[in-house]
């Protein structure tokens, strides 16, 4: 049995170009993978007047019906998407969640609005939603106080995540005696092949460079290595940093005083009063008070308040904005980036982003010509080297018409980076985990599951090795070496073509690479980045490399096509040839049934595996890479 813990193999002197892959297997369930099924039902819509009610808002409002004094109403718990796909679904069962980029424009179109006079953001608990967020919703709520509006926050939890999104605020109100924690970053990540050892599964790992990754050494290895231990220690210090200058200046407290106060390790809202970590300790209906006398209405009078699912159908030239004179695409990238047309995880995982529709919405916005520039928005953690390659070159192409610039959300690293490295220019956020310029893969040994199963696993071959990545059996010293002198090559290319489009030595790129996650302020100083901000600056990049005039209005066009209510239904899109993936869809429903979601969601790659081997294709995940998680 292999040795997860080995050290990983010295490259080869001379490395070895594989040839192109064999054609992927279509159809069947794959690796004797067997569900059975039963007692299936369907739900009968039968809702009279479902037509009229999609034509209006959730609350019986349409958009711009915005009264005078109004507060707009951010709420934000859980994670908050980076971009979600609009279906015929949505407007049935009352919309979609409000996304990172909507939350952005619904505060430049309040700032404008004259009947918007400041907003109350109400904060829960934001797992799932990643610092980069938070520093983009926060320098949107900071842009928007220039207009001379009000931010008034309110939660009854807080943990670090939150608080720095409230700082924002002009004031920060919490119940007393609510909770509020103030004591450091920390995280725990589990190590997988223990578990797997007693379910009969050995694991084969194979990686380059020596950071690579915190994911595949969770699958890999008992244990991190001293590399990646060192990177997640040094990321979370950078994480920390950002942290408390960001307390200090928007609280007026001295760094010093900030980490002694970390120190402490409290967790109660009376006692971030007392220290001047939040401004008032209060209930809900005292903070409507607050906001009566911000806004110089009566007592008894009613707030006007606008919920933010509400106030993104309303249009800029309602709220005072002009429209947008020139336009600049926006196409977003998010999930695993595999080739094809990708999908949605029914296992509850990380999502698909297939290359074909991001290749054709990068050419029609190509094609478009009142395009004068395109966003690609990437929140990415990895994903399969063929379909990161198309779209890189994609854009490669894409550039050389119009600029491209790449904005970066909460990860954009290994896969992500890949498709970004081609562009004009790139934009991060200071704790976007980026870079991760390496690669891996995890091969298991089942044959070890199938002998605890019962299972007498017969194999038929005709070639030597053409049973060597089916998962019966380990594989030979002679395949090993094969195969790491191919993943070797792969590395090489990854590297080389990031030097390429960065435009730096390539002797330079290979000491940056090695698999590490770079947060971006890092990245920045590195060069694998070029500015820090969210959309705001990759707006302002496009319009200089499209030479737009100051003077001239710019908005954003989306490039992304919405699914009818019956192709929903049906989980496949109009424009496609071949028949719905049954299987796929109905182990997804049985999945949810059985409770085992939160696994898929928590062991990385294995709903995107599930999903491949339940589909019949050979579809290998080598760059994927996850963002360590600080709380």
């Amino acid at each position: 049995m292999m040795d997860p813990n080995a050290p990983a193999p010295q490259p080869p002197q001379t490395p070895y170009i594989p040839p192109a892959p064999p054609p992927v297997k279509k159809g069947g369930m794959g690796a004797g993978l067997v569900l059975a099924l039963g007692c299936f039902g369907f739900l009968a819509l039968g809702f009279a007047g479902i037509v009229v009610l999609a034509a209006i808002g959730s609350d019986g409002s349409s958009g711009g019906s915005v009264e005078d004094k109004s507060v707009l109403r951010m709420k934000l718990t859980g994670g908050t998407p980076e971009y979600v796909r609009s279906t015929g679904l949505d407007e049935l069962f009352g919309g979609s969640p409000v996304t990172v980029r909507q939350h952005v424009f619904n505060l430049e179109k309040a700032a404008a609005d004259k009947r918007i006079k400041g907003v109350l953001l109400e904060l829960g608990p934001m797992e799932g939603t990643g610092w980069a967020k938070v520093e983009e919703l926060r320098d949107a709520l900071v842009t928007f106080k220039k207009s001379g509006k009000f931010v008034v926050a309110f939660s009854e939890y807080l943990s670090e995540r939150e608080y720095a999104l409230a700082l924002a605020a002009d004031v920060i109100v919490m119940p007393k005696d609510s909770w509020f924690e103030f004591n450091g970053l920390a995280t725990d990540i589990s190590h997988y092949p223990g578990l797997l050892e007693k379910l009969g599964i050995e694991v084969q790992y194979f990686r380059y460079g020596k950071y690579k990754s915190v994911s595949g050494e969770q699958t890999g290895r008992t244990a991190f290595t001293e590399p990646v231990k060192e990177m997640i220690r040094q990321n979370m210090d950078v994480t920390f940093t950002h942290f408390v200058d960001a307390v200090a200046s928007y609280r007026k407290l001295d760094a010093v005083k900030v980490k002694a106060l970390v120190e402490e390790g409290r967790t109660k809202s009376d006692w971030a009063a007392e220290n001047k970590l939040i401004d008032q300790l209060g209930y809900q209906d005292e903070v409507e008070t607050l906001l009566r006398t911000k806004l110089g209405v009566e007592e008894k009078e009613k707030i006007h308040f606008v919920p933010a699912a509400r106030y993104r159908n309303v249009t800029p030239s309602e709220a005072g904005l002009d429209e947008g004179k020139n336009t600049i695409a926006l196409i977003y990238s998010v999930g695993l980036i595999v080739s094809g047309k990708g999908s949605d995880d029914p296992f509850g995982g990380d999502s698909n982003q297939g290359s074909d529709p991001l290749i054709k919405s990068l050419r029609k916005a190509v094609e478009d010509d009142d395009v004068k520039a395109i966003i690609l928005r990437v929140d990415s953690p990895g994903g399969a080297g063929l379909g990161c390659d198309y779209v890189r070159r994609e854009v490669a192409r894409a550039r050389a018409k119009k600029p491209v610039i790449v904005s970066m959300s909460d990860v954009a690293a290994s896969g992500g980076y890949w498709v970004s490295m081609d562009a004009s220019a790139i934009v991060a956020q200071p704790t976007t985990a980026t870079g991760s310029i390496g690669i891996y893969t995890v091969i298991p040994n089942l044959g070890g599951l199938y002998e605890k199963m019962g299972l007498n696993n017969e194999t038929f071959k005709v070639g030597e090795h053409a049973d060597a990545l089916i998962a019966a059996r380990k594989f030979t010293e002679a395949e090993a070496k094969q195969w790491d002198t191919d993943l070797f090559a792969s590395y090489n290319r990854f590297v080389s073509l990031a030097a390429d489009g960065r435009k730096m030595d390539n002797d330079k790129m290979q000491e940056l690479a090695q698999g590490r996650t770079w947060l971006g302020s890092q990245a920045k100083e590195n060069g694998l980045v070029d500015a820090l901000g969210g959309f705001p600056a990759a707006i302002a990049i496009a319009r200089e490399k499209a030479n737009i005039p100051a003077s001239e209005t710019v908005g954003l066009k989306l490039f992304d096509r919405k699914k009818t209510f019956l192709e929903e239904i049906l989980n496949r899109d109009a424009e496609e040839e071949e028949a719905p993936e049954l299987a796929v869809s109905l182990l997804g429903k049985t999945v949810e049934a059985s409770g085992l979601r939160p696994l898929f969601k928590k062991v990385p790659g294995l709903s995107g595996l599930s999903r491949e081997v339940v589909k019949g294709q050979e579809t290998l995940f080598p760059m994927m890479e996850y963002q360590v998680d600080y709380r």
